[in-house]
């Protein structure tokens, strides 16, 4: 009897052992199922070939490709043009199959819907946050000659002299153009914003002393700095730059509210399954980590971030919070 019993208790166990193991054994195959992503992904990149973003597309797709499964495979994918705008159009129309994802500055997430009164789509509605890829850092620059050698200085020249107060800026629309204001509204005085048409026809008129002031990414004003050829008086980060430590912040002149930075960010499609973003949000914060990858963060003027895809998306909320007053105040706004 007591044979019996004891055959009964482990049969019993058995069963239930192989009913676990047969639940969990399809848990996980429905998980793998979901994970899952095309053979091959693609990056879109809204500007041309060879600039700094399209650098870091093309790292990272190197370096995520092997993550993402055997014989995967990432492309990057150039559509330049308005500023960014044509890349974005081509990720509200893909499929959300987790073949397609955005490198994307802070205009197409942020920007766009504060400057363009029919930007075509809402970065809330229609894409899905993935990973935030990166910072750089911007910064004030003055001619070799200008009598000003602090930011202090700076303000005081402005008003001083409100005829020739201007900043140049890389094209109207560009955050170069809103940091400008940005300044203009910590310092309490107007400075006249002169757009060009891209940074070197800008750079030529600022070192020839045409230009009172241009406001321009710290990776291309720090080798003219260096130069001699251009004074660098104030940065806009939290932090000194690595590139330029002598150089001090807004923050630190005492304009604690002109601070901020540029950054990258990787989006896909609304829908796109939350194990794809997971997949890939894994792949490239490893790759932005890699410690063998740090010397060419370094050369790109890159500070790495890798954030979960919900801190994206809340410093996403904060940056339109920031910069919808500053904006919407100017009245600049684009068609």
């Amino acid at each position: 009897m007591h044979s019996r019993r004891t055959f009964l208790q482990q049969s019993l166990l058995a069963v239930s052992a192989a009913s676990t193991a047969s639940f969990s054994l399809t848990a996980l195959a429905k998980a793998t199922e979901g994970a899952a992503i095309p053979q091959a992904s693609r990056i879109l990149v809204g500007f041309g070939a060879g600039g700094g973003i399209d650098q870091l597309a093309r790292v990272l797709a190197d370096n995520i490709a092997p993550q993402l499964g055997k014989g995967h495979y990432v492309v990057v994918d150039n559509k330049p043009g308005a500023n960014g705008q044509i890349a974005a159009q081509t990720l509200l129309n893909a499929a959300p199959d987790g073949s397609t994802y955005l490198i994307a500055p802070l205009i197409t997430p942020v920007l766009s819907q504060i400057v363009y009164k029919k930007p075509g789509y809402d970065p809330a509605r229609d894409f899905a946050p993935v990973s935030l890829l990166a910072h750089f850092q911007f910064g004030l620059a003055v001619p070799a000659k200008h009598p000003a050698r602090n930011i202090q200085e700076y303000v005081a020249w402005l008003k001083a002299h409100p005829q020739q107060a201007n900043f140049g800026s890389p094209a109207v629309g560009s955050l170069p153009h809103f940091f400008g204001l940005l300044l203009g509204e910590a310092a309490q005085v107007n400075i006249v914003h002169v757009p060009y048409k891209g940074g070197p026809a800008m750079m030529t008129d600022l070192i020839s002393g045409q230009l009172a002031s241009a406001i321009q990414t710290t990776s291309e004003l720090a080798p003219l700095h260096k130069e001699g050829k251009v004074r660098i008086l104030g940065t806009f980060g939290t932090a000194r730059t690595k590139e330029l430590p002598e150089i001090p912040t807004f923050t630190e002149a005492g304009y604690p509210k002109a601070v901020g930075s540029g950054w990258y960010s990787l989006w896909a499609r609304k829908g796109t399954s939350p194990q794809a973003i997971a997949a890939v949000n894994q792949a490239v914060n490893s790759a932005l980590s890699n410690p063998s990858l740090q010397t060419k963060w370094s050369e790109l003027s890159l500070q790495p971030d890798p954030r979960t895809p919900a801190a994206l998306e809340q410093l996403r909320v904060a940056e339109v919070a920031k910069w919808r007053p500053v904006i919407t105040a100017s009245g600049f706004a684009i068609e």
